[in-house]
């Protein structure tokens, strides 16, 4: 090709990529649009679904489900729009509010359903997002609306959660993007000649990044981040995403550390403790070291709660586990199984200093003092001790073995720690 073509032509390769980049910028931005839409939605649903889950989960056989005691669930509902500083509402068949964000709401007929999205959800159990119109809100809200499952799969209401916000922080996030995409189009016109290629490959690869991280965060990476090579306003829009993706991912985990919490004592739930164990033995199965399990139960708690009624029960329970609490290591693991009974993970510890441990802990308790309305309550606590890989390689035999051990030192009289039954030799 002639030298005297070459200049003729890159400029109309230039121009013509020129006159792409408002296309471009078009379809990048309708994409930021429906990336932060989707990212918004994705995250309220699990949320969503993390509260619908921990309000209808059992505690303790014979206990009322946490969505069936309005004054808790209010309170634990305030507390998830406290911490997320999100609407939160929650709705039974009959289209009572259990629980709202604004704790008045609380009992009112559910009214908000101009779509019957909500009344769709509790019929046939599919989360639903949608748009809801209102006085107060005349540009609507974004909603989004899933199913409370109790007992045998039975929906027994809905969880609606507003992520306007969320929304609003990536659009507001994406507003320097915009507007650097059409600043950088008009550049790249008039600079077409001298900068057009230059500039073009450098900007549609950040945006690509920059798209590409959006689309991860809202499939639920919650490590996706934007790394571009500009260091002007793309290279500041990417560290702003980069804010808020970090903000979103303390959200995110102040809500499962909520949901993996027993709401009275503070200690971990059983589905929390369980993954610890699992976790622990994993562990210890890769670097050959012990670890131990406790199961604790209180001795004759039903005679305090039937004798000093429940709040004394609660407050014993609360004191206990705040005795467990200080009396273990950092890397222990306390939880709160269900009703009187505690879990107790023991890290690095064989069988012998676990048996002291219990012992140590049934101590504490048995000469710990609970003071309630001006009376005293003592009481005492039963051990079961087994130890991974002694006892048994899972974690349903280790909570199996340990159930036994506890009912061993039941057995036994009480307030006292026991192992697990030896095996019997062969033929007796």
């Amino acid at each position: 090709m002639p030298l005297s073509h070459v200049g003729p032509r890159l400029t109309v390769a230039f121009l013509a990529v020129a006159l792409l980049l408002p296309l471009v910028g078009l379809v990048a931005i309708r994409e930021q649009h429906a990336a932060s839409l989707r990212a918004a939605q994705i995250e309220a649903e699990n949320v969503a679904e993390q509260v619908a889950h921990t309000v209808t989960k059992p505690t303790a056989p014979g206990r009322a489900l946490l969505y069936q005691q309005p004054s808790q669930l209010q309170e634990y509902v305030s507390g998830v729009n406290r911490d997320g500083n999100r609407d939160l509402e929650i709705v039974a068949l009959n289209r009572r509010v259990l629980a709202d964000a604004i704790p008045a709401n609380q009992g009112k007929l559910f009214t908000e359903d101009r779509g019957g999205e909500v009344a769709a959800t509790m019929r046939d159990g599919m989360p639903r997002a949608f748009r809801e119109l209102n006085a107060d809100f005349p540009a609507g809200i974004e909603l989004v609306a899933v199913p409370m499952r109790a007992a045998q799969n039975k929906i027994v209401g809905a969880v609606l959660l507003e992520y306007t916000p969320l929304y609003r922080q990536l659009l507001a996030a994406g507003g320097e993007t915009r507007q650097l995409i059409v600043t950088a189009s008009l550049t790249g016109m008039a600079a077409a000649l001298a900068l057009g290629f230059l500039l073009s490959h450098g900007l549609v690869r950040d945006l690509r990044r920059l798209t590409r991280a959006a689309d991860l965060l809202a499939a639920g990476d919650g490590s996706a981040r934007a790394v571009v090579g500009s260091r002007g306003e793309l290279g500041e829009l990417a560290g702003a995403f980069n804010t808020m993706a970090d903000r979103i991912a303390v959200q995110k985990a102040t809500l499962i550390e909520l949901a993996g919490r027993d709401p009275l004592t503070g200690l971990h739930n059983r589905r929390s403790f369980a993954e610890r164990l699992t976790g622990a033995l994993a562990y210890a199965d890769r670097t050959g070291t012990p670890v131990s399990l406790l199961m604790l139960d209180l001795d004759h708690f039903k005679s305090v709660n039937d004798r000093y009624g429940h709040p004394a029960g609660d407050q014993v329970l609360r004191t206990v586990a705040a005795l467990l609490v200080r009396e273990l290591r950092a890397v222990d693991v306390a939880a709160r199984l269900g009703g009187e009974e505690f879990g107790v993970l023991l890290p690095g510890i064989d069988h012998r200093d676990a048996t002291a441990v219990a012992g140590r802990l049934r101590a504490a308790i048995a000469r710990c003092p609970v003071v309630h309305a001006a009376t005293t309550v003592l009481v005492t606590a039963s051990i079961g001790v087994v130890c991974y890989p002694r006892h048994a390689r899972t974690a349903d035999e280790l909570f199996e073995r340990a159930d036994d051990a506890l009912y061993r030192a039941k057995r036994a009289g009480r307030d006292r720690v026991s192992g697990p039954q030896p095996p019997q030799p062969a033929g007796r």
